[in-house]
């Protein structure tokens, strides 16, 4: 009688047992399984795919904050640097490509440089009309939009290589190209924008400054881009690296628009080379 109640008590213990030892092991096999961190390469491609498949959930992320925070805005950097050197350099490709290989870091140097002088406003502006955020957070937000852009160049090359090819011809074929380059930029720079402008309102934030920057980002990046002309460059003149400053970059604006204007109405002309319109042309190129 008492072995029969002693019997079953041995494999109790050992059920018992066999549970406590399966918790206690468990905790050993996460830390394994959280060390493990992905390279950096991955990151960016990571945040690229994730700026054109659902750009609200990087703002998500910037807006929630936290220490990973700090490695956004060198991601963010590196996917709006390559599409704008990209484009850059298909803009120059147009020519020759060693015009294509000067144009690639200039542009790099618009899109990112104009940033830089216009990110102060940005943030000044956010916090007078109540944005709760820090300056880290400012700056991701306009990366953002700034990586969008790029991302969106990049997706526009192929586009724009069918465009370049089909209407620079000469003689009038540059101004087609460099008013195209107009519209593809300007188009890129609207979708970043727009990103932004949505994320925003979906938090419930004003979005009144953002427009106000907006503008003042698209005269500065115009005027900077006036400044480190051509990307393209004259035909008939050997490549340079820039040109010396003359006029300004809204009055050239209005002559390519004319030039274009005539060509397509069949009455442009070659100006003399002494000529306040030639020398405009010679100038934005």
């Amino acid at each position: 009688m008492s072995a029969s109640i002693t019997q079953p008590s041995v494999p109790l213990s050992v059920s018992a047992s066999a549970p406590a030892a399966l918790v206690s092991s468990a905790p050993a096999v996460a830390p394994a399984a959280a060390a493990v961190v992905p390279p950096s390469p991955t990151s960016i491609l990571r945040t690229a795919e994730l700026l054109l498949r659902n750009p609200s959930a990087v703002l998500a992320q910037v807006q929630a904050g936290g220490p990973e925070l700090r490695e956004l805005p060198l991601r963010l950097t590196v996917c709006a640097l390559a599409g704008f050197g990209v484009f850059g350099f298909l803009l120059g490709f147009t020519r020759s490509p060693l015009a294509g290989v000067v144009a690639a870091p200039k542009l790099m140097l618009v899109g990112l440089g104009s940033l830089g002088v216009c990110l102060p406003a940005l943030h000044a502006y956010g916090r007078l009309l109540g944005a709760r955020i820090s300056p880290l957070q400012a700056v991701c937000e306009a990366l953002v939009a700034l990586a969008t852009t790029g991302l969106t160049l990049l997706g526009l090359a192929p586009v724009w290589l069918a465009f370049a090819n089909a209407v620079n011809h000469p003689p009038t074929g540059y101004f087609h190209v460099m008013l195209g380059s107009l519209a593809f930029l300007g188009l890129a720079a609207l979708r970043g924008v727009w990103v932004l402008v949505k994320a925003l309102r979906v938090q419930g934030r004003t979005v009144l400054h953002l427009l106000a920057w907006t503008a003042l980002y698209g005269m500065v990046g115009v005027q900077m881009a006036w400044v480190v002309r051509p990307f393209v460059g004259n035909p008939g003149s050997p490549t340079v690296v820039l040109r010396p400053l003359e006029s300004s970059a809204f009055d050239a604006a209005s002559t390519l628009w004319r030039s274009n204007v005539d060509s397509l109405q069949g009455d442009w002309q070659p100006r003399s080379s002494g000529s306040s319109f030639d020398s405009s042309e010679e100038n934005w190129r």
